[in-house]
């Protein structure tokens, strides 16, 4: 075993920088649309559930009308989904599909140039590739879904991150400051990141460089946001940063946890009985919300009268949603295989995590991501199709533990690993 792992070093190791990036793209690339066209249409659900949350018919409409009419979906991926219907002059999912494919394969290179900066070369080469062979990530591509989208914008935000924590010129400065507001309107869970950035940015930065830098960052990130919070209130003429949902979600949340010994394994069924309760708060409040929202409205005060009245509500809701951010999916056997395959890998990091955090070294950054979306998720509704956009960290932290003599006998430790 020993031999053939030496050998895989090799292979891994010998390439230049920029034959590893130009290799890395090309596998993932093909690895992606072998699966799109050759394994996802003999897949029982191949032909459900492409468009549940209705991005596609959003990004559709966009291309047709010019117009992107939501208020409760954030606007880049509806606009990607725009841009490429733009392209191919006329809405097509294949060519979507083939967009997600160059963009998962995009989304590794940006992961090995991350791993590469904040832990090292070699981490970043066994790191990238493992993220391009993870199976959840694939299943994700062929679907009109928010993930791989959201797992490339996030994986740019973190690379900019480190380069302008490690080097605060204005321009890394302008680049994170991008980076942040793009992330923010991939999806509204992404705007922790903005006081994260702030937090972190005191942390790390000294005194000299730390003004000019926040001020650009969260500058242009403000921007990126503050137009689309006007553009909202012209809309809806109400205060949205990002968009409509946050109060159902919030309820959802509630109700997840208070069914979840019921159905532990079923997004569907436990949403089927949070539903009938959603029934309930509308007969209470006396009348049917008519819009998304009325419904964020109603539902959120709902949701914080439930904790208020039942304070060990929110305890457990801690503790569930800590753990169906790991698994839940929509039905028995996809929550077994999502907490199969994510579930290992958070346990495998831990050591990463423990080691980064000894040494204080600039792998800790990896960490912000993971605790953004995770800690935001938990307090609001967490379920296993969030946990996929922060893997790719786990990941890399998986490697470096793996690579540092968690992983013996099979891999030897390198001198700087």
């Amino acid at each position: 075993m020993k031999n053939i792992i030496a050998v895989i070093d090799r292979g891994l190791t010998r390439p230049s920088h920029s034959r590893w990036c130009l290799s890395l793209f090309g596998f993932g690339l093909l690895f992606a649309l072998l699966f799109v066209f050759f394994v996802f249409p003999l897949m029982s659900d191949a032909t459900s559930g492409m468009d549940p949350d209705g991005y596609g018919r959003t990004g559709q409409n966009w291309y047709e009308t010019g117009q992107f009419n939501s208020i409760n979906k954030s606007p880049l991926y509806p606009l990607f989904i725009a841009l490429i219907s733009w392209l191919r002059g006329g809405y097509n999912l294949f060519a979507i599909q083939i967009g997600q494919a160059i963009l998962f394969a995009l989304t590794n290179v940006v992961l090995y140039e991350v791993f590469r900066l904040t832990l090292n070369d070699r981490v970043g080469r066994y790191g990238s590739l493992l993220c391009a062979v993870f199976p959840l990530s694939i299943l994700y591509i062929p679907r009109l879904w928010t993930e791989t989208f959201l797992t490339f914008t996030l994986a740019l935000f973190v690379w900019a991150l480190v380069l302008v924590l490690q080097r605060p010129t204005v321009l890394h400065s302008a680049l994170c400051g991008v980076a942040l507001g793009v992330v923010i309107l991939s999806k509204g869970i992404s705007v922790v990141f903005l006081p994260l950035t702030f937090v972190v940015f005191l942390i790390v930065l000294r005194r000299q460089n730390l003004i000019q830098s926040l001020s650009i960052v969260l500058a242009i990130a403000l921007l990126f946001l503050g137009s689309w919070t006007w553009r909202n209130w012209q809309v809806a003429g109400e205060f949205l940063p990002t968009h409509a949902n946050g109060g159902y979600n919030f309820y959802l949340g509630n109700g997840f946890t208070k069914y979840w010994l019921d159905a532990p394994l079923s997004y569907p069924d436990l949403k089927d009985l949070t539903e009938v309760d959603i029934v309930a708060v509308y007969e209470s409040a006396g009348f049917q919300p008519k819009n998304d929202l009325e419904v964020d409205d109603v539902l959120r005060e709902a949701a914080l009268a439930d904790l208020r009245e039942r304070p060990l509500l929110g305890v457990q809701k801690l503790f569930v949603q800590s753990l169906t951010f790991w698994y839940l999916a929509g039905s028995s056997a996809k929550s077994l295989l999502t907490g199969g395959l994510q579930i290992p890998v958070l346990l495998l990091a831990l050591p990463g995590i423990w080691a980064v955090w000894r040494d204080k070294s600039w792998g800790l950054v990896l960490i912000i991501p993971i605790g953004g979306i995770m800690g935001l998720s938990v307090l609001v509704f967490a379920f296993g199709r969030l946990a996929i956009t922060i893997m790719p960290y786990l990941i890399g932290l998986m490697t470096y533990a793996l690579l540092n003599g968690w992983g013996a006998p099979f891999f030897t430790p390198h001198e700087g690993s």
